[in-house]
């Protein structure tokens, strides 16, 4: 019993050994390296009206020296007319121009600016005066 309890403790010495010499730092040659995930993820750029909440489930964002990519999700209390008064303003003083627009049962926003296209759509929700805004943001189609 003695022999098995020093074999069972030298093996798991070794396996540890083992383990901790072939492990590397992020920073070293050949290692792998450490990501960082940030929690903001709205765009300068892009206002949002007050009162309103990003729904992180259903967001996210990307950016780096190239591109810029997202889909930010809000809902806040106002009514739709507001909300698009709001963007009819505000989007132009960020540098977007408005492209085109589309009025069904939700409405639908077509934005540029230098290179990038931002997509509005505001659309009401079941609950009472509550809005839905999405915007969708990448590179400008060619």
């Amino acid at each position: 019993m003695r022999k098995l309890c020093q074999c069972l403790l030298a093996i798991t010495v070794a396996a540890a050994v083992g383990c901790v010499s072939g492990c590397r730092k992020a920073d070293q040659p050949g290692g792998v390296p450490s990501v960082q995930f940030s929690t903001d993820v709205s765009f300068e750029d892009i206002p949002v009206p007050a009162g309103f909440t990003l729904k992180r489930k259903d967001s996210y964002s990307f950016q780096n020296d190239m591109v810029r990519v997202g889909r930010l999700v809000y809902t806040g209390r106002s009514g739709v007319n507001n909300v698009l008064a709001f963007y009819q303003q505000q989007m132009p003083l960020h540098g977007w121009q408005e492209m085109s627009y589309i009025d069904f049962r939700s409405s639908v926003r077509y934005y540029e600016k230098a290179g990038q296209s931002c997509i509005l759509t505001v659309q009401p929700r079941k609950a009472w005066r509550n809005v839905e805004i999405v915007l969708d943001t990448r590179p400008k189609a060619r």
